[in-house]
């Protein structure tokens, strides 16, 4: 049983926009009598709530940073050594305001700058949230 639980997780690895359906499937079968018993559902479940918190979290200390410090921040060890990528993210956070914060979770190159210039840039805290939030929860359902 336990190998076949491994497939499935692999699986869904391989293929992320089945995570919704697993998640889906994992919640329902701790609603049956006897399937619940065998299927990992909660331990799951639990996981993903995890990693929405710890998106959630970490974005926000990240986008607190950049409020408190400002430009200082930008200058310091070892963000100083990213120019381009502060270049980047600044022109990401231009293009699409608060959007920019919901679609830097899903782009590697400027995930981890975002949320620290957008508090650099004074994005409104609520509007940070708003999409930090969502796109915390939908990251997390898909990985």
């Amino acid at each position: 049983m336990a190998s076949y639980f491994h497939g499935v997780i692999d699986f869904v690895g391989s293929h992320p926009h089945f995570a919704l359906i697993a998640v889906f499937l994992l919640a329902l079968s701790e609603a049956i009598p006897v399937v619940d018993t065998v299927v990992p559902g909660s331990t799951s479940i639990l996981g993903i709530i995890a990693a929405t918190i710890g998106a959630i979290v970490g974005d926000g200390l990240s986008f607190w940073l950049g409020k408190r410090y400002h430009q200082e921040i930008l200058g310091s060890w070892p963000i100083n050594r990213y120019p381009q990528l502060i270049e980047r993210s600044k022109a990401f956070i231009d293009r699409y305001g608060i959007g920019s914060v919901f679609l830097a979770r899903f782009t590697a190159i400027v995930r981890a700058f975002v949320p620290l210039l957008a508090g650099v840039l004074r994005m409104s805290t609520p509007h940070f949230y708003a999409a930090n939030i969502l796109s915390a929860l939908v990251w997390a359902s898909l990985h």
